[in-house]
Parts: C-alpha cells; structure tokens; sequence
C-alpha cells in the first residue's frame, strides 16, 4: 500500500490564526504517520468572489488550487467558525475549485477522503460551523466526510510552546482523526 498524499490546509489565511496553527500540527502529526503531505494557505490563492460568471472563467488561483486537490486522496481542512457557519474565505475557495475544470466530477473532492478539525477561543472550538461544512462538502461536493472531527475549545489557550494541543482529550480526538485520514486515504490511493 502506498503513502496517501493528503492535503492540508486551513479556512483562515489570518496571520496568527489558530487553524492554520491547527492545520500545521495536523500536517506534522499526518508526515509522522507516514504521509505524503503538502500544507497550503489559502492566502497564495487569492480569489474574487465567485458567481454564475465563474463558469469557464476561473482565474488562475481556481486552477492552482483544483490541482493541488486533484493530486491528493485526502484532505484536512481546519475552518474557524464565523457566526456559527464555516469561514466565507473556505466556502469561496472550494465553489472556485467546483468552477475550474469542466466535466463532472466537477467539485474535485467526489471521492476524496476529507477530515475536518476548527479551532476557537469560544467553548465549542468551531464545532457548529464544521457541521455545516461536513453537509456542505458530503452533499455538494461528494466528499467522503470522516465520522471524527476535532473541535479545539479554548484554542486562544489550547496550544503549547512546541505547538501541540495541551489538553490531552482534545489532542487524542484529533490523533483518531487523522488516524482515520490516513488508513481511508490510503485505502484510495
């Protein structure tokens, strides 16, 4: 069996944003399990708003961004939540991917292994704005959504000097993800 190649990447391009922290403790935990990982910003995609003139018009960022999606089994996306719904940056990014390449499966992500993780100062650390990114990305893009996500609450507070999630329940919730990530994905390379 060969090594999945798992994208990671987070819904934020803030500096200093905790999901990209998050992102890249998942990038490092998923190399360590043996991955062929590639962690991406969002920020060297920059995107206009899409809408119905996308439509064989994606600018080069779409492209950019649909390949890197192409050329792995599996993904791992940390999104913060906004108003109790995933980050509009996320959502404008993964409809561009959906408008870049003509044909079906349009999306990019029909088959693709995705786990989901967020990170928030708040108490449910993202966990409503994932759930609405898991239906959006099983229904709308045909990704296979693994059962386990992470929500890292306190995330302002959660994470150490060396970048690892300090409270041991949280950090074994995302080890059984990206667990999972990795045996699925493998699975479909």
């Amino acid at each position: 069996m060969s090594a999945p190649k798992i994208l990671v990447f987070s819904g934020s391009s803030r500096p200093g944003s905790l999901n990209a922290k998050l992102a890249a403790l998942a990038a490092k935990k998923l190399t360590a399990a043996g991955a062929q990982v590639t962690l991406i910003s969002l920020a060297d995609y920059p995107l206009p708003l899409v809408d119905a003139t996308g439509f064989g018009h994606a600018p080069q960022p779409a492209h950019d961004l649909r390949a890197q999606i192409d050329a792995h089994t599996g993904l791992f996306i940390a999104s913060p939540e906004y108003n109790a719904g995933y980050a509009p940056a996320l959502k404008n990014a993964l409809d561009w991917t959906s408008v870049a390449k003509p044909g079906a499966p349009a999306t990019g992500l029909a088959g693709k292994v995705v786990a989901l993780g967020g990170a928030s100062p708040g108490a449910l650390g993202a966990y409503r704005g994932l759930t609405q990114l898991r239906t959006v990305l099983e229904l709308g893009f045909g990704a296979l959504l693994i059962p386990e996500m992470v929500a890292v609450g306190g995330a302002d507070k959660a994470f150490g000097e060396d970048g690892e999630i300090t409270d041991a329940r949280t950090s074994g919730f995302l080890d059984a993800a990206l667990e999972r990530l990795v045996k699925l994905s493998s699975q479909t390379a």
